[in-house]
């Protein structure tokens, strides 16, 4: 028996087509031009420092408030220290730590205008 007369779709369908790559074809991806300017490298750079700048700062503040966390919790006698009625970890916690904070900002606040100052200084 024929195919096409027991399917009466058989006509209706397309022929299958095998689609290939020539053999001598080659797989070729497009190259992004790097951009290898001074001016780039240079901002790099500047960027780098900064990151390492405020990761630095950032580590520094956390293990002081880590550390005087941990002094306090393993040291509950100077809980029972007082100034004014207040007891000494608040002092430290509420009075101690800002001054801290704040010395770290300014300092950092430094350190970033010197790096882009030479940065500014190398990319003239």
């Amino acid at each position: 028996m024929n195919q096409h007369s027991e399917d009466p779709f058989a006509q209706q369908r397309p022929q299958r087509v095998r689609v290939q790559a020539p053999s001598d074809a080659a797989l070729t991806l497009p190259t992004v031009a790097v951009e290898h300017s001074a001016d780039a490298y240079y901002v790099r750079q500047l960027i780098r420092s900064q990151l390492r700048l405020a990761v630095s700062v950032a580590a520094g503040i956390i293990v002081l408030l880590v550390g005087i966390t941990v002094l306090l919790s393993f040291w509950p006698a100077i809980s029972e220290i007082t100034l004014a009625a207040i007891p000494l970890p608040w002092w430290i916690l509420g009075v101690g730590i800002y001054p801290l904070i704040i010395l770290a900002g300014v300092l950092y606040n430094l350190s970033a205008v010197r790096n882009e100052r030479r940065y500014r200084s190398i990319a003239r």
